[in-house]
């Protein structure tokens, strides 16, 4: 960011952004509630030292970026299996193909805690109707 000062007399200094690319908006796809009980079956791990667990009711699919997203027919989508990464313990998102027509490009999977984990992985999914992508 670039502070330009004004032209004297007194006037205050304005912000002005840097130029770049612009930013395309990020799009997500709101399923916390229906995540709620592979949340509490997760528990033991999401509350492990090292990870800060994303609160139920902000649980999302994330997709992408995109400009705009097309008007789409709600689906089934299978959440799992869940296991660590460098992000956290997370998720994969299937079919791609469906969430890959929403936001081209899209490699869908849910974020359950933020953080450093061993590396592991659970035999642990849950099936939910994606009805609804909004910028996050």
């Amino acid at each position: 960011m670039t502070l330009e000062a004004g032209s004297g007399g007194g006037e205050a200094a304005t912000a002005r952004p840097e130029a770049g690319p612009p930013r395309r908006p990020r799009w997500v796809a709101p399923v916390g509630a229906q995540l709620a009980f592979l949340v509490n079956w997760l528990e033991p791990i999401l509350s492990r030292p090292g990870l800060t667990p994303v609160p139920v009711d902000e649980l999302c699919i994330e997709l992408g970026e995109a400009e705009a997203v097309p008007s789409f027919e709600p689906f089934d989508a299978l959440v799992g299996p869940v296991r660590a990464a460098p992000e956290g313990i997370v998720a994969d998102v299937i079919p791609v193909e469906s969430f890959d027509a929403i936001v081209p490009g899209a490699r869908p999977h849910v974020v359950f805690a933020r953080g450093v984990a061993e590396p592991l992985e659970f035999v642990a999914s849950e099936a939910v109707l994606v009805d609804t992508v909004v910028p996050a």
